[in-house]
This record gives structure tokens, C-alpha cells and sequence, in this order.
């Protein structure tokens, strides 16, 4: 049975929630429709994007702001759901576990971005991160939202990731530099000690790959340490943009049982 997108509770199939990266937003997931996951699929976007206005340069936001607006998505669901997230919509699953964990049935995570578990005992990485996330952001303010969107694609992607998107690609990241800004803010200011990762009795699966940033490996080896519940799985060849760049390939690490994946013909 294939991706099935409209909500519905009157059957079997479990409900996954998939929360977008930074800079996409819920269209990031087209590609996982057509794999053959017997689930019933909603990928919201986060504050800022979709049909939201245009995010103010200035603004700021919360990771308790970013999980409250998704709160209705787990209540409404009677048997739980599964949480998937990438990079920054993987620190919101962890946001919406951690405050609702009642309604949540798993979690998988594509190198998640929770920075703040570098900043005890990863002060060098802690320092590089926060570096790059303030220049980026210095330079969104001063209404460069190119450069601050070249720099933020080619730091996550590769030196040359920016100048091989088409200009409408471009065009639609740097819009949304002024979020972007706001949700590196989010995570600089976050406040969760590890030792509540401990509290997460759901299947945790971590996956990461191997060509990222090392501020982005290195927080999915503390979150593993710091959750119980946790598996690392680190898939050789990707990068940080693995969900987007080989979805079957993320796909088959859902924490979901293997029954739901449809048989081939």
C-alpha cells in the first residue's frame, strides 16, 4: 500500500509525523510518498514557512514555540504517533517528545541539531558552531540574506553546494534566512540538560551520516550517550542532507516494524 497522505484513525496503520529541516520546509518529504510504508503520513511546516508570512528578520522563536504549534497533531492521534525529524525538525521531535512523550510511539532523528549537549565537554565545537551560526545571522540582519544563505547551504552541503542550486532555489532560501537566523538563536538558547534525555523511554533511533559537520556528528553521539533508549546508525556516504538526497535509503531506519513496508511485487 503506498504513502497515504490524508489523516485518518479508523484503521491499523501508524501515524508518522516528519518535521523539515532548517531553510526547506514540509515539501521536503515529496520524495518519501511514493515509498511503499504502509503509514499515514503528515508532514507539517514548522513556524515560518508554508503558508505563514514572511518570517521578520528580527523576530525570534522558541523550541517550546516551534512544539506547541504541533501539539494538536499528537493529541489527535488516539494510538500515538511516530516522530521523524531532520537537523532542526529532529530538535522539535525531541521538544515534542520530551513534553508529550504519552503520544509518542518512537522516535528517528537525522543528525538532529540539539548544540547545546556540545557545550559541556565540546567547548572547541561548541565554539565553531555558535561561530557560524552568529555570521550567518549578522549577516541576515544587515540585509545580506544571499551571502547569509551561500554560507549556510555550503556549510551543511560542501564548499560549492550553493552555486549548483537554480536561482529559484536561492531565491527560496535566502527568503527564509530571517527564520533560519531564529532558529539557530533557538538552539544556542536551549536550556534541556542531558540528563533529561534520560526520561525518553520510546525506541530512539539516531541516524547520521559520514561527510557532515562535526558539531552535527558529535551531537548524535551525546544524545546516544545521554538517552537510553537511544541506537546510533551511521550511514557511510552521506551527508547532512541525507533524507533529501536518499530517502528509501533513510526510509528503511525508521524505528517502525518491518511489517509496514509493503511487499514487492
Amino acid at each position: 500500500m503506498p504513502f497515504t497522505a490524508e489523516p485518518s484513525f479508523d484503521d491499523d496503520l501508524p501515524r508518522v509525523v516528519a518535521l523539515h529541516s532548517s531553510g526547506a520546509g514540509g515539501r521536503q518529504w515529496d520524495a518519501w510518498r511514493r515509498l511503499p510504508l504502509r503509514a499515514r503520513w503528515s508532514t507539517p511546516d514548522l513556524l515560518g514557512y508554508g503558508g505563514d508570512v514572511a518570517w521578520p528578520v528580527d523576530a525570534g522563536t522558541t523550541l517550546d514555540a516551534e512544539a506547541q504549534r504541533l501539539a494538536d497533531l499528537l493529541s489527535a492521534a488516539p494510538r500515538g504517533v511516530h516522530l521523524v525529524g531532520h537537523s532542526y525538525g529532529g530538535t522539535v521531535a525531541l521538544q515534542l517528545a520530551l513534553r508529550w512523550p504519552q503520544h509518542v510511539r518512537s522516535l528517528t532523528l537525522y543528525e538532529p541539531v540539539r548544540f547545546a549537549l556540545l557545550r559541556d565537554g565540546d567547548a572547541g565545537l561548541w565554539r565553531d558552531i555558535v561561530g557560524v551560526g552568529r555570521e550567518i545571522g549578522a549577516q541576515t540582519l544587515a540585509g545580506h540574506a544571499a551571502t547569509a544563505a551561500h554560507r549556510f547551504v555550503d556549510y551543511w552541503s560542501g564548499p560549492g553546494a550553493w552555486a549548483g542550486l537554480p536561482r529559484a532555489r536561492q531565491d527560496a532560501v535566502a527568503a527564509r534566512m530571517g527564520k533560519v537566523r531564529a532558529e539557530f538563536e533557538a538552539l544556542f538558547d536551549d536550556a534541556v540538560p542531558a540528563s533529561a534525555y534520560r526520561q525518553l523511554g520510546m525506541p530512539v533511533r539516531v541516524l547520521c551520516g559520514t561527510r557532515s559537520p562535526l558539531p552535527a556528528l558529535r551531537v548524535c553521539v551525546r544524545l546516544v550517550q545521554a538517552c537510553p533508549a537511544a541506537r546510533l546508525v551511521r550511514l557511510d556516504g552521506l551527508g547532512h542532507l541525507g533524507p533529501i538526497e536518499a530517502p528509501a535509503r533513510v526510509a528503511a531506519q525508521l524505528a517502525l516494524p518491518l511489517t509496514h513496508w509493503a511487499q514487492a511485487a
